[in-house]
């Protein structure tokens, strides 16, 4: 696995569509995932530590894991398959057992 870190959501032109852009955290490649509107917002909003009034979807899922006595310890982007990246959420719970969730890549960042 090569460590990547979120840089920022971008808009890719023309086509106006929101990508998050990836880099190697010990290298000088980028990797842009396009995403849609919301994940974009959503990521976007963490990053600059923004708040909304109520809970997006992806709040109150980081709040229901959080209860839960578990936490996101990592993303891997697993594989591309026809121009579709493909992911595993990595869960750690308080007594250190991992579970992995099959995510979009755009909902696991987010």
């Amino acid at each position: 696995m090569i460590p990547v870190e979120v840089v920022g959501v971008r808009i890719e032109m023309p086509s106006n569509q929101p990508i998050v852009l990836l880099k190697e955290v010990d290298g000088s490649r980028f990797l842009p995932i396009w995403v849609g509107a919301v994940e974009a917002t959503s990521i976007a909003f963490a990053q600059q530590g923004v708040e909304p009034p109520r809970p997006l979807t992806h709040d109150l899922i980081s709040l229901i894991i959080s209860s839960l006595d578990t936490t996101v310890t990592a993303v891997h982007l697993t594989h591309l398959q026809e121009g579709v990246f493909y992911a595993n959420l990595v869960l750690t719970d308080a007594q250190s057992n991992e579970k992995i969730i099959s995510a979009r890549p755009s909902d696991a960042i987010a």
